[in-house]
């Protein structure tokens, strides 16, 4: 049965990147969590898609802050409250350091964790540091990483022995993929492919048709990235058959069932 991811969480209904959106993605079904990590000044790690707050911070007085999180400290960080821009019932929600979705991910073994592939941007020294407390961590987590390279890849296979793999980069060449697999033949990896919409043409690589998913189906699991409507998931499922898609939370778990009767 195909999966669904939830971006950022539940986000089409929930302020993102929040444990309040992480939640309802477990409460309502959904397969993976996706969530984007950042940085802080002082080396700690958060949850937050954008390198700036200003869309989704907002201060007591509800303005939103003109600053880059990686210009602040953890403390700046949590000063400010990450749900009124979704909705004023959401007023007071924080921002989840990488300790916090640790503890949730503890909490609910069933829905993987998977972090965006930016942290294969991040400086050596802090990568490295973000692996490791992911690494640490004592107890039951379910974790995947996203790379975007060979060597990020093989990178978070050394530090995070215990994580899926993803792939998400633009190279699904068959020679690629046939290395990947050999790599890391003992292995769990997913191939992210890029559904071709009009609102995605800034993205380079081969987007997803019958030809390059069957490519990809040979060589590991296919996850197809980011679709909003009943017909897209159809295709996506019948298909693509996919085995993993990812949505912002206007498709819900549900819908899968009613497609694959």
């Amino acid at each position: 049965m195909t999966k669904l991811q939830a971006h950022r969480g539940v986000s089409y209904e929930y302020p993102e990147n929040t444990i309040l959106a992480y939640q309802a993605a477990v409460d309502q079904g959904y397969g993976i969590i996706e969530l984007d990590p950042k940085y802080t000044l002082d080396g700690k790690f958060v949850m937050l898609h954008d390198k700036s707050l200003k869309r989704t911070a907002r201060d007591e007085n509800g303005i939103a802050p003109d600053l880059n999180i990686a210009d602040i400290t953890l403390e700046q960080a949590r000063s400010y409250e990450y749900g009124s821009w979704k909705d004023e019932k959401f007023k007071g929600e924080k921002i989840p350091t990488l300790s916090d979705v640790l503890d949730f991910a503890e909490e609910n073994p069933t829905v993987p964790l998977k972090f965006d592939n930016v942290w294969t941007k991040f400086p050596d020294d802090i990568r490295k540091a973000f692996l490791e407390e992911i690494a640490e961590r004592k107890g039951s987590i379910n974790v995947g990483m996203t790379c975007d390279s060979l060597e990020s890849l093989q990178e978070a296979a050394k530090f995070v022995p215990r994580a899926t793999l993803h792939y998400d980069g633009i190279d699904l060449f068959e020679n690629f993929l046939k290395i990947v697999k050999e790599t890391f033949d003992n292995r769990e990896i997913i191939f992210w492919v890029c559904y071709d919409l009009p609102r995605l043409s800034w993205y380079k690589g081969e987007k997803a048709s019958v030809d390059l998913c069957n490519r990809v189906r040979k060589y590991g699991k296919l996850g197809i990235w980011i679709i909003s409507t009943r017909e897209e998931l159809e295709n996506a499922v019948v298909n693509f058959k996919a085995d993993y898609v990812e949505t912002n939370g206007r498709i819900k778990p549900e819908w899968i069932n009613d497609i694959e009767q």
